[in-house]
């Protein structure tokens, strides 16, 4: 089992000043971090949730994608056919997501932009996968860090690929 100094040294995070989190990447580190595809969907973030797993309030998990341009991203399905999608990101201490662990961010991409309010079944869904992710991103391994290590804050996505390309 690895510690969070490793996990956040894995995301190409530093603490400064003792505990304050502060990105560790300048403008061309974050290009070839963003650049940068995982070998593997990071399942152990928020297991032991897996492909068809019921979230409750009619939502199931669908699937989770590889890290990819700086977000892993999992796909939710409720029952009446509707679809989420949430981008796995991490945060550098000022979480944009509807929910968020210590390091990441979920990010629920659904092209309202911030102006309508969130189905309520949907918001509390997502604040349990956030707890489900804390509980389980301190328990990680090298393998764990590999599959996120691509990650980058949701700002860092947009001044890289903008807004539009990220829904």
């Amino acid at each position: 089992m690895g510690t969070r100094r490793q996990l956040l040294q894995g995301l190409g995070i530093g603490l400064i000043a003792g505990s304050a989190v502060t990105p560790g990447l300048g403008g061309a580190a974050r290009s070839r971090q963003a650049k940068w595809t995982s070998d593997s969907p990071p399942w152990w973030l928020i297991a032991p949730l897996t492909s068809g797993r019921s979230l409750g309030r009619g939502w199931r998990v669908d699937s989770l994608t590889k890290v990819h341009e700086g977000a892993a991203v999992l796909s939710l399905q409720h029952r009446d056919e509707r679809t989420a999608r949430v981008h796995i990101c991490t945060h550098d201490g000022q979480p944009r997501g509807l929910a968020h662990s210590v390091l990441f961010d979920l990010v629920l991409m659904d092209g309202r932009q911030g102006k309508q309010s969130t189905e309520e079944s949907l918001g509390r869904v997502l604040v349990q996968l956030a707890r489900h992710i804390r509980r389980n991103e301190l328990q990680s391994d090298d393998s764990h860090i590999a599959s996120v290590k691509g990650l980058l804050t949701h700002d860092d996505r947009v001044i890289l690929y903008g807004p539009e390309a990220l829904v």
